[in-house]
């Protein structure tokens, strides 16, 4: 067996040293002298305009900070606050009872803090040429529901342009998505679910897209994603009882008159750092609304 020499093995560990020294620290957040003032955001895709925005015009005004947003859903951004691999979770849902189980085990000290920083309405859209005007909230669970595989749009009344056998192409989020939780717990009771044959997609812009090229579906989004390239329809709370069909508006959004009507949060644990509390502060005060305004989304009351 070769022995190594002392100043080799002194060589060797210098270089193991300088190694791990260069390696990224960003998975511990707030907890090395050299990222103190990068702060990191991961999370909601309902979010993502308004945060990269955020993040472009603090680290302007703030070039000492550097904010690094990235998406992946509500849930990924949520799991990451809980492992401690970021310092604000975005997410357009509240947290799950697991999730609270879960963060109980790992971090017993620090409290979960939710930061209302929006209000959103998820609107439902179909193809701009599908004549329809509005479903109830029933209706929505009848295409979505696994046990409605058959369901055509004759059955709502309408003939839709282009759409060869006029059946249902009900487009659904996957289930770290924020939305599809809010979506689900919304139009179901809980022992129901999603059609799992159904199409899903990661991204909301994939939605959207999909949606404005295929005349036979339909599809759930974030009020700052809708395009003209889609069209929205109003909900009504009850079929039976005719009740109101309400658009997804800025005003039925705050008074949450539309059924589904939600809010989005930054979520931190224990106490920020002061260059964490001091961007939550701006972004809820009067500079961070209007760049929310200017992205499509409504500032929250």
């Amino acid at each position: 067996m070769r022995i190594v020499s002392t100043p080799f093995r002194r060589i060797l560990v210098t270089l193991l040293w300088c190694v791990i020294g260069a390696m990224p620290v960003w998975a511990l957040p707030g907890e090395q002298e050299g990222q103190a003032k990068v702060i990191h955001i991961k999370g909601s895709d309902t979010l993502i305009k308004a945060l990269k925005e955020w993040a472009r015009i603090y680290q302007e005004k703030n070039p000492d900070i550097r904010v690094e947003v990235t998406a992946g859903g509500s849930g990924n951004g949520i799991a990451a606050l809980i492992n401690r691999h970021v310092e604000i979770a975005s997410s357009s849902r509240l947290l799950r009872e697991r999730e609270i189980l879960l963060l109980s085990r790992k971090q017993s000290r620090l409290v979960p803090a939710p930061h209302v920083v929006a209000r959103d309405a998820v609107s439902v859209i179909v193809h701009p040429d599908n004549p329809i005007n509005g479903l109830s909230l029933h209706q929505l669970t009848e295409i979505y529901s696994k046990a409605n595989r058959s369901l055509t749009w004759n059955d709502f009344g309408v003939k839709v342009p282009e759409c060869p056998d006029q059946k249902i192409l009900p487009i659904n989020r996957k289930n770290n998505s924020g939305t599809y939780v809010f979506f689900r717990q919304t139009i179901f009771e809980k022992r129901e679910h999603f059609d799992p044959q159904m199409l899903s997609v990661d991204a909301t812009d994939n939605l959207v897209n999909l949606v404005g090229q295929m005349p036979c579906a339909i599809g759930y989004v974030g009020m700052a994603f809708v395009t003209n390239a889609v069209k929205t329809l109003c909900i009504s709370k009850d079929q039976e009882s005719n009740a109101p069909c309400v658009p997804p508006t800025t005003a039925s959004a705050v008074d949450q008159a539309y059924p589904l009507a939600r809010s989005l949060y930054l979520y931190t644990l224990g106490e920020p750092r002061p260059e964490v509390m001091k961007f939550l502060e701006w972004v809820r005060g009067p500079e961070g609304r209007e760049i929310l305004t200017r992205s499509g989304y409504i500032p929250p009351p």
